[in-house]
């Protein structure tokens, strides 16, 4: 049974982000920790200190990591650390998901994370602080409040400037014509 719940404990990693480059789920689970604790009659698993979760692209650092399993399936991880972070190559353009908060709760069925304090996430050159950071990654949507009764009253975002490459140098009549003809 122990064996079980290590293998179910080692699988929630390739059930983690459904957003995970292909290859991510293909690629070896290494979790370590300081302690780890499993309460079989709850279907818990605990890693305390120093979490750090790794597969492919993936990788989770935490103080501490939660695993809840329903019906032997890991249904939610919640992760707490001061902060915690959330770190993935996207599979839509290959640049770097990064969260950061208190307390992030991944909610496998949903495709859901959910970053609760000084949270944080950046995409793309994309900044989003706020108090609370809800991130669709099937989709890449977000939705970021602040607390009024908090230090982070409201939410902060930082769009990068869109830069267009420079046009082309002029070029003499007929070169393009003499250029196209050549890709023909």
């Amino acid at each position: 049974m122990l064996f079980k719940r290590l293998c179910a404990a080692l699988l929630f990693a390739h059930c983690c982000v459904s957003l995970a480059i292909s290859s991510d789920h293909n690629e070896s689970i290494e979790i370590d920790a300081d302690s780890a604790e499993f309460i079989e009659t709850s279907g818990l698993t605990t890693y305390r200190g120093n979490v750090i979760i790794k597969q492919g692209s993936i990788i989770i650092a935490a103080d501490e990591v939660t695993i809840y399993y329903q019906n032997n399936k890991v249904s939610r991880i919640f992760c707490t650390g001061l902060p915690a972070s959330y770190t993935q190559e996207s599979a839509t353009d290959q640049t770097n998901i990064f969260a950061r908060a208190e307390t992030i709760e991944y909610q496998l069925a949903e495709d859901i994370i959910h970053l609760k304090t000084n949270a944080s996430l950046s995409r793309n050159g994309t900044f989003i602080k706020g108090d609370s950071i809800n991130y669709d990654l099937t989709d890449g949507t977000w939705k970021a409040k602040g607390d009024d009764l908090g230090g982070q009253k409201r939410i902060q975002l930082v769009i990068p400037p869109f830069t267009q490459s420079t046009p082309p140098a002029f070029e003499p009549e007929g070169k393009i014509e003499q250029q196209l003809e050549e890709v023909k």
